[in-house]
């Protein structure tokens, strides 16, 4: 009874801690992609270009922590 509960508790922590992480991502990637766009407005090319860039791979790594937590719980069904 006791493992059944921690593995479930790790199983539940592991699914919320990659949602936690997806969501964090995508956000700091939306900051700081609208950032990078006003930087480059701004005529700093070199600096937006690479906030711009940073922010894409946030929000492409928000992406697959989230894939990664919803396969999690339709693997769990």
């Amino acid at each position: 009874m006791y493992e059944t509960a921690m593995e479930l508790v790790a199983e539940f922590g592991s699914t919320a801690v990659r949602a936690v992480g997806a969501a964090v991502a995508a956000v700091a990637g939306v900051v700081v992609e609208l950032n990078g766009m006003e930087t480059l407005g701004a005529g700093e090319q070199t600096i937006g270009l690479w906030m711009a860039v940073l922010g894409g791979v946030l929000l492409i790594a928000g992406f697959v922590l989230a894939r990664e937590a919803v396969g999690q719980v339709r693997s769990a069904n």
